[in-house]
């Protein structure tokens, strides 16, 4: 039920070890089993931040409830970014939603 989109404007060699390293971290981040884990990526949009398109990361993270220390969750994500990306954590915004039971389906059905 985690989900965590990320969206980077750097080219990422390895896309597949880059999802993997990030389901791992939005798991052990999150105390959420891995198997419900959705990472999604998206690169080299057209972006800018600050009026510099300089490397950035914008990460959208939806779940059935968030982290109670959503600063030490923020500061788990932009770690991984940093050491992945190799992108400074000014450099990245993180927006989280939490969602209701009701309004997340999986398996033919809501939660």
């Amino acid at each position: 039920m985690p989900y965590l989109n990320i969206v980077t404007n750097k080219p990422i060699a390895d896309e597949s070890s880059f999802l993997k390293a990030a389901s791992k971290a939005v798991s052990q981040s999150t105390g959420k089993a891995e198997t419900y884990v959705m990472v999604s990526l998206d690169t080299q949009p057209s972006m800018l931040m600050g009026g510099s398109d300089a490397p950035l990361a914008f990460l959208d993270y939806r779940a059935l409830g968030l982290p109670n220390d959503r600063t030490a969750f923020s500061d788990a994500l932009c770690q991984l970014i940093e050491d992945q990306l190799n992108i400074t954590g000014d450099r990245i915004y993180i927006s989280m939603t939490d969602s209701e039971r009701r309004n997340w389906g999986w398996n033919h059905q809501t939660f």
